[in-house]
């Protein structure tokens, strides 16, 4: 378990790298508030109109997460210039991504926003569905296969000895699922576009100006089916109701459904290390027992 002063400490060691790096490049911050800390620490450099975005989590799981952050940044300023409605990449100073203290860090325009919005269902699928339709003409490159990561985060996790409560044979069977799973996904019979990669309501603010997108670290070109079992999953609102409101929404979700539980899974173990709490580690414990109940019934079929 690592303590709360170790979070504490690291948390701090990326604000520097931020800051410091900001000030090199031009932008003073007095006053730096951290405005999360989970995957990435995402940092407002106050009172500049800057974000700092450094990568903390992720850069742990995958080791070429500034190939990622540059399709965030590419994607989102691709949008931007198009009108859509997403947090772009800073106009202050270079957006990066750049490399400082061992750390990756992208910088974005401030946006002010209600962080304890809670958005409606019937409001977050058509906004998908524009979102999607904004995309379609992205000519950047995208990875072209599923963000499950399994072997990547099964990585990351022996190398900081934190199995928790994983057993090898849990491993072995996430990483042939993950397999099977991403070959399901992979196999579907349906037009692969450009997809946000994580779009639940989590990832899209509430501003002044109206809804407002970010976090593409996740983006790819596969079926849309992928972000349609993002929003059917997420917790923060009900999902399949949200869906009702994204146009023409019949694909055939279960491969899509299935990858992203899986994906949730593995990063559910890894916040349950580096963020050691009863509640996550209940979370991982309940996904992971519910990963394996249904592995057993599908292996008796």
């Amino acid at each position: 378990m690592i303590r709360h002063d170790r979070i504490e400490a690291d948390t701090a060691r990326a604000v520097q790298a931020a800051t410091e790096l900001a000030t090199q490049l031009g932008v003073r911050s007095d006053a730096p508030t951290v405005l999360s800390n989970g995957s990435n620490v995402i940092l407002h450099l106050t009172p500049a109109p800057v974000v700092a975005r450094v990568a903390t989590l992720t850069a742990l799981v995958r080791p070429a997460v500034a190939a990622n952050l540059a399709n965030d940044l590419a994607l989102a300023d691709y949008l931007a210039d198009q009108g859509a409605p997403v947090v772009a990449p800073s106009r202050e100073l270079p957006p990066g991504p750049h490399h400082a203290d061992g750390y990756t860090i992208t910088f974005w325009t401030y946006v002010p926003h209600e962080p304890r919005h809670t958005w409606q269902p019937a409001e977050v699928g058509p906004l998908l569905a524009d979102l999607h339709t904004a995309m379609r003409g992205f000519p950047g490159e995208l990875q072209d296969t599923p963000p499950i990561e399994v072997a990547e985060v099964l990585s990351a996790l022996r190398r900081v000895d934190a199995f928790g409560p994983l057993t090898e044979t849990d491993t072995a069977n996430l990483l042939a699922d993950a397999t099977a799973v991403t070959n399901d996904i992979m196999n579907t019979d349906h037009e692969t576009v450009p997809l946000h990669g994580d779009a639940h309501p989590g990832n899209l603010l509430c501003t002044p100006d109206g809804p407002v997108w970010t976090d593409f670290e996740d983006a790819w070109r596969g079926p849309l089916g992928w972000d349609l079992a993002c929003l059917a999953l997420t917790s923060r609102l009900d999902g399949r109701a949200a869906l009702v409101g994204y146009p023409h929404a019949h694909e055939e979700l279960a491969p899509f459904l299935a990858g992203r539980r899986l994906q949730t899974l593995v990063w559910s173990l890894v916040f349950c290390w580096r963020f050691p709490t009863e509640e996550r580690t209940h979370d991982a414990n309940h996904r992971l027992q519910h990963w394996r109940t249904s592995l057993t019934a599908e292996q008796g079929q």
